[in-house]
């Protein structure tokens, strides 16, 4: 069928052009994947209305990805993939884009006529490497391709990298950038380092010592006379403050920019707003904190955001919204884990506390409240949860690679099978309100039964917490739209699907944004997802920081590994209480092998084209 040219039109792609999208790149055996989230830069080209040819660009701040370009069968060979390529290059011009990329198995050719060279697949940005064609949509052996539409500019390099939060995350990586000689100046609300822990400091953690201790602090650490911790003793959180953040915040390197009770505001890029594209990849950044009662700024070359979410608590309401009468009821609720045993035992002895998660922090509560029951007998305890399945947090016991988190979960086991506390499975709490001097605490069970406890003294609020978007709303972030970590995390640590052992390797390709030079992480990374270890947030700080430096090789290394939970579970169904369904420990501590093209089968040999 031959067109007539005057009835060809190019219009951009809209929500409801989806569905013909997909068919375009389904009858063209090209990948699907990821190629909804970013259907608003797809140009289509028309005929009579009907949809007849596409052509899309993921655009990750100065760089985009040119992909999905396919023309109806029966249409090729008219000219119409000309069209589409030649005015997306056109817009990405307009967009101050800097370097288109494309992945291609059987069209290098084709791609080559508009100035596309082959480039190796590790010079690809780390951006683009979270992308679903590089996370697996395409073949190893595609060809990756690029041209240069301007030059990028370098950074300045006088300018320092500011890392946000003093926490062990945030001066893992302060450590990485002192070996790397790069300038930097490291901002903590609080008014001493590892805040948020000493928030805990009474807390053991299950982590052994030879999981708590970056080992670039460690190396800095040395020629100070310091000397490492036992490896297999297990601090309280305190501890881990006070015996390696405090000392290494002391080093002068450090010290000399580290600042204290500077509480960060917001980021943005230096006369830039988030709309704005034309140059501002050559734009510094601008941190806003305030110290000492006073507005500051600083300027940076790159943002490392580790400031966690400790300070972010999840409510007590089921919807994720505060119970109504929440607030009412502040002065009667906790947040976070409470010194039981210590500074805050009069608060909860001889009274009624009901806790209320299915995480660590509310099994720690759980414990110490049991504790102290037996030593007050006028102390009662209550627990609820909003799933019914409680795998997860009685873990794996024996199985756990980390011996403490599984003795946790089996002591926690244990309280609630011997009768020692109420258990309330599947309550989902709408509302909390004054009764004299007690607390009534109302929901709905799993069945959406109305569920009524009465006579609470006290509430312990143990439902995780979620990040502060807040700081960064001028920035181009890529973010998991459930559970606001970064977006290539977001399928690796979805408690909606399973929780099988660790989270797989990874570095600063999944923790990059469309923001150049912009990274989460720490717990903040995985967003509102539970079960962060501190030693991932080491590695990730490594690898981001040999990024920023330039270093790509070190920066794609793997350097981690994890113990196993002995825990594989979903939320719902009798699976959620299997054991040993992970398979052997050492498979799960791989990372995952992209897929190549022999096993495909030949019609998706132009799965990138």
């Amino acid at each position: 069928m031959l067109l007539n040219p005057t009835s060809l039109s190019l219009r951009q792609a809209g929500a409801a052009d989806w569905p013909a999208v997909e068919a375009l790149l389904l009858a063209n055996k090209l990948p699907t994947e990821g190629a909804q989230a970013h259907l608003s830069t797809y140009l289509l080209a028309t005929h009579n209305g009907e949809v007849i040819g596409c052509a899309g660009a993921e655009v990750y701040g100065s760089v985009a990805l040119l992909r999905s370009v396919a023309v109806a069968p029966g249409l090729q060979k008219q000219g119409i993939g000309r069209l589409l390529v030649e005015r997306l290059l056109q817009e990405a011009a307009a967009r101050d884009i800097a370097t288109l990329y494309l992945l291609t198995v059987t069209a290098p050719e084709y791609f080559a006529q508009y100035g596309f060279k082959r480039i190796k697949s590790e010079a690809a940005p780390a951006a683009l490497k979270a992308s679903a064609e590089f996370q697996g949509a395409c073949p190893a052996c595609a060809a990756l391709m690029a041209l240069t539409l301007r030059e990028a500019p370098a950074g300045d390099a006088t300018l320092p990298v500011a890392v946000l939060g003093a926490g062990p995350v945030g001066l893992a990586a302060v450590a990485q950038l002192i070996e790397r000689g790069l300038p930097f100046v490291a901002l903590e609300a609080g008014a001493e380092v590892g805040a948020s822990l000493l928030d805990y400091g009474h807390v053991a953690l299950f982590s052994p010592w030879q999981y708590d201790v970056d080992p670039a602090m460690a190396r800095l650490l040395a020629p100070a006379g310091w000397a490492p911790p036992p490896a297999a003793e297990l601090p309280t959180a305190g501890e881990v403050v006070r015996r390696v953040l405090q000392p290494f915040a002391a080093l002068p390197t450090v010290a000399a920019s580290l600042k204290l009770g500077a509480r960060v505001q917001a980021v943005s890029r230096e006369g830039f707003d988030k709309v704005k594209s034309a140059g501002r990849d050559r734009a510094a950044f601008v941190v806003r904190y305030t110290q000492g009662g006073a507005m500051r700024e600083l300027r940076a070359r790159a943002v490392i955001d580790a400031t966690g979410t400790w300070n972010q608590p999840n409510p007590l309401g089921a919807d994720g919204l505060p119970a109504r009468g929440e607030a009412e009821a502040r002065d009667r609720i906790f947040y976070g884990i409470p010194d039981i045993a210590g500074a805050l035992r009069s608060r909860y002895e001889g009274r009624r506390t009901l806790v209320v998660g299915a995480g660590h922090s509310a099994a720690n509560a759980l414990l110490a409240l049991a504790e102290l029951a037996k030593a007050s007998p006028g102390t009662r305890l209550a627990w609820a949860v909003r799933s019914p399945a409680l795998q997860r947090v009685f873990g794996g016991g024996t199985a756990d690679a980390l011996p403490a988190r599984g003795a946790l979960g089996a002591a926690l086991r244990r309280l609630r099978d011997g009768g020692a506390l109420e258990f309330f499975s599947g309550l989902r709490i709408t509302a909390i309100e004054r009764v004299g001097p007690r607390l009534r605490v109302s929901g709905l069970d799993n069945d959406q039964r109305p569920v009524v406890v009465d006579g609470i003294d006290e509430i312990i609020c143990a439902t995780g917490q979620r990040p502060d978007l807040t700081l960064t709303s001028e920035l181009r972030l890529k973010l998991d739209p459930w559970l606001e970590s970064t977006e290539a995390l977001g399928p690796l640590i979805d408690p909606n699907l399973h929780s099988c052992g660790t989270v797989r390797p990874h570095g600063h390709r999944e923790l990059a944004h469309p923001e150049p030079d912009f990274y989460t992480v720490g717990v903040k990374s995985y967003g509102r997802a539970p079960t962060f270890l501190m030693a991932t947030g080491f590695e990730q700080a490594r690898s981001v920081v040999a990024a920023i430096a330039g270093d790509l090789a070190a920066a794609d290394r793997v350097e981690l590994d994890l113990p196993e939970t002995g825990v594989c579970s979903t939320e719902s169904g009798p699976a959620s209480e299997a054991t040993g369904c992970c398979g052997p420990a050492t498979e799960d501590k791989v990372a995952l092998p992209k897929p190549g093209c022999a096993p495909k089968p030949a019609a998706a040999a132009r799965c990138c084209g």
